[in-house]
């Protein structure tokens, strides 16, 4: 399994311009953690990206609808030295008009186009930037749910809360409990969409920080035996996204 690697430059003739070389996979674990910097970029203010692929091994559907998320809420972002398998990818996905891949080699040639276009841009400021609707924390909190399986009814897993947010979590290493079996790692597409009761502590010595809500689960993705998925909180008490905000407040954001 390739590691993802992220090396970053900013061009000479325009500093705002990032040329961000990705070393390894844009998918699954990867994706994820590519992700999470392009939302620290969001958070300081930085919204132009070039993404050098040459040395990119391989990308997935998950690498592609993060790279539209950041575009679609105002980040500009172009990609050059994209192979023959990225450019595939990028059609079969009808991604292809949204993603834009410049047809060169060489990052100042990149740069250039990329000037070329922002001077063309009506509104070439970055007031219609969107940033992320909350800030984010670290976790590693323990978290269990119940989710509806067609096959088996209703059935309660456990997971760790990657990072937390008042409106939502990354979760990771997620088992279904089995009275009789015990824990059972399962692969995500058996997560149900619909995620009742879901509960956590804020403090594991504090009862009153208890936060209980229902989610769904909005994606999901399996590398290897690492699982990750991403839940939206549904129905969520207003004293307990006040707790979540606080929490997460009290550190700096990720």
């Amino acid at each position: 399994m390739w590691k993802m690697k992220i090396q970053s430059t900013y061009s000479h003739t325009n500093p705002e311009i990032e040329i961000i070389e990705i070393n390894g996979e844009l998918k699954g674990r990867g994706a994820i953690r590519f992700e999470k910097y392009l939302y620290s970029s969001l958070d300081e203010g930085l919204f132009s990206k070039i993404l050098d692929l040459k040395q990119m091994k391989r990308a997935d559907g998950l690498g592609l609808n993060i790279l539209e998320n950041f575009i679609r809420r105002g980040m500009r972002i172009r990609l050059y030295n994209a192979g023959l398998e990225m450019q595939m990818l990028l059609k079969i996905s009808g991604k292809e008009e949204i993603i834009k891949i410049y047809n060169c080699q060489e990052a100042d040639e990149a740069v250039l186009l990329f000037e070329k276009e922002i001077l063309e841009e009506k509104s070439p400021d970055n007031q219609n930037i969107k940033r992320r609707d909350f800030k984010r924390r670290n976790t590693s909190l323990q978290v269990a749910f119940h989710g509806n399986n067609s096959d088996k009814g209703n059935v309660s897993y456990k997971a760790i809360i990657e990072n937390l947010s008042e409106g939502g979590a990354l979760i990771r290493q997620i088992d279904s409990i089995n009275k009789r079996a015990g824990p059972r790692r399962v692969t995500l597409e058996m997560v149900a969409k619909s995620l009742c009761n879901f509960h956590f502590t804020l403090n594991s010595n504090d009862d009153s920080k208890l936060i209980e809500t229902n989610g769904e689960c909005v994606w999901a993705v399996r590398e290897n035996e690492k699982q990750y998925a991403g839940v939206r909180f549904r129905q969520i008490e207003q004293n307990h996204a006040e707790m979540i905000k606080e929490y997460v407040c009290r550190h700096k954001s990720r």
